[in-house]
């Protein structure tokens, strides 16, 4: 199970690469090219703020369900993905990054609130049981690291 510090390093890691690859981006005048996976890089970085956003709205009916519950059954992910990204598409990139940060900051403090026993409980996340540390930890960091990874890269890379 990952730990609340594990948590709120995994969070201090992803401000601090979206300020490292905002940089990369800026130096290169990339973000506005549409890559691979269909999104430019600014909209990826729109899309990792809307999450973490969302997820401290979102977590106390989510600590609320049944560990059977599948969080996400029913919702068409591509479908809410856009629909939290549309109404910012038109923000430039600086302000996407302030939002991320913005929401990074807004998400471990929802994490600082949690009792050991909310972390520690279970739910189940697109079919796989975890605990809440472990569904904080896919959804808000290493799914933002992989689309901070991914913003950089060249459409030929």
């Amino acid at each position: 199970m990952a730990t609340r510090e594990e948590l709120m390093g995994g969070l201090q890691f992803v401000t601090a690469q979206a300020g490292r690859v905002a940089g990369l981006l800026d130096a290169a005048n990339e973000w506005d090219t549409r890559r691979p996976a269909g999104w430019t890089p600014k909209e990826m970085f729109i899309h990792v703020g809307a999450i973490l956003g969302l997820m401290p709205m979102m977590g106390p009916q989510v600590l609320k369900a049944p560990p059977e519950a599948d969080i996400v059954e029913g919702i068409d992910i591509a479908e809410s993905n856009e629909q939290g990204v549309a109404p910012m598409r038109s923000m430039d990139s600086k302000h996407a990054v302030e939002t991320l940060s913005a929401n990074c900051s807004k998400m471990s403090d929802w994490v600082k609130s949690l009792t050991d026993e909310q972390l520690e409980g279970k739910h189940k996340f697109r079919g796989m049981p975890m605990t809440m540390a472990d569904l904080l930890m896919t959804v808000t960091v290493m799914h933002s690291i992989h689309h901070l990874f991914e913003a950089p890269l060249s459409v030929a890379a």
